[in-house]
């Protein structure tokens, strides 16, 4: 392995994020030969990120209509680390029962088995479904002046190559692969600067340490009243009142969308658990589905993100287990042709 590449591996570090907390009552039994039912209360659920953050708030939001339409209680278990490979990892290593599942933040997920060494694969995953997409912007501090505008950013980075500091929550993730292709297509230079998770590179914009944040909407709604949005990878800004009605990043620079990709900067959250315990027991797996399911698409969950301030019902996207499987096979294989341009863009 090139030096650079081993560098820019040790550097990798993972968002602050996740959480969960217990429920209700209890389901029926089942064994491996597939008798019907659920017999493990509580389920775990391990978060591959410290507490804090994007997945904590989305599993939190989601806990109690999940749970409920599971009828188990949910053990949550926070296991940060190694570009998420321990919390991963602990959810394959877990007793083959279907009692433990784990959330993955994609393409962290995809990336860990790119570049990060992981033991695992994609056939070890079974998938329960999707639960959000959390598009990529770029934020600037209310107080600076110096920019009104995406247009007069990226100017900017041109004619003063490396001066702009852009904080990302690490080296291999969507923020710093959402900045790699906007370099690459409009000419632009930032000075990437990659943070111990998303908490701490939207803190540092907050605080002023760099001049812009590459985020994303959802995860990044904490920091708004310090901070402002500059453009949104979409095709369309449909999540104008969380961003500042600011324009796509196609429209404002005038580029065509197929060459930065708006899904690529994307986040999403699928939920999973062992493949192998799925085949086993076919019923147990087919609960966690089914309650997945039910919970995000009950009215009362949609009504509660409404009743948020801002309102936060755009971020549902979910996705069977099937569809997230198929999404996310094709995720991880764009994403392989993009490592040397974002290893090229951090190490520039």
């Amino acid at each position: 392995m090139p030096s650079k590449r081993r560098k820019f591996i040790k550097a990798a570090s993972v968002a602050g994020i996740s959480g969960l907390a217990g429920c209700t009552n209890n389901i029926l039994g089942g064994s491996a030969s597939g008798s019907t039912g659920y017999a493990v209360d509580p389920v775990r659920f391990i978060v591959p990120f410290g507490p804090g953050g994007g997945v904590d708030r989305s599993t939190r939001q989601i806990q109690s209509y999940f749970e409920e339409n599971l009828g188990v209680k949910i053990k949550p278990e926070y296991k940060s680390g190694a570009g998420t490979q321990i919390g991963t990892q602990a959810v394959l290593n877990a007793k083959p029962d279907v009692g433990t599942i784990g959330a993955a933040s994609i393409p962290a997920f995809n990336f860990t088995m790119i570049v990060g060494g992981a033991k695992y694969s994609l056939d070890d995953f079974a998938w329960i479904g999707n639960l959000l997409r959390d598009p990529g912007l770029i934020r600037k501090h209310r107080e600076d002046d110096r920019f009104d505008n995406i247009q007069e950013v990226v100017k900017y980075a041109k004619e003063n190559p490396g001066e702009l500091k852009v904080s990302t929550s690490g080296p291999y993730n969507q923020n710093v692969l959402g900045l790699a292709l906007l370099e690459k297509v409009t000419g632009a230079k930032f000075n990437i600067v990659p943070y111990d998770g998303g908490s701490a590179s939207r803190g540092a914009l907050v605080k002023e340490e760099v001049d812009l944040v590459h985020a994303n909407v959802f995860n990044s709604l904490g920091t708004s009243d310090s901070t402002e949005v500059l453009a949104v990878h979409a095709k369309e800004n449909e999540w104008s009142k969380l961003t500042d009605d600011a324009p796509t990043f196609s429209d404002a620079l005038g580029f065509d969308q197929s060459k930065v990709p708006p899904t690529a900067p994307q986040v999403r959250y699928a939920w999973f658990t062992q493949a192998k315990a799925a085949e086993d027991y076919p019923d147990r797996i087919k609960a966690l589905r089914s309650a997945f399911k039910d919970a995000i698409q009950s009215e009362e969950y949609v009504q509660s993100l409404k009743e948020k301030n801002p309102p936060i019902d755009s971020q549902v996207y979910y996705k069977n287990a099937e569809k997230t499987g198929a999404m996310n096979k094709e995720k991880h294989s764009q994403l392989k042709d993009y490592i040397s341009l974002m290893e090229d863009a951090v190490n520039k």
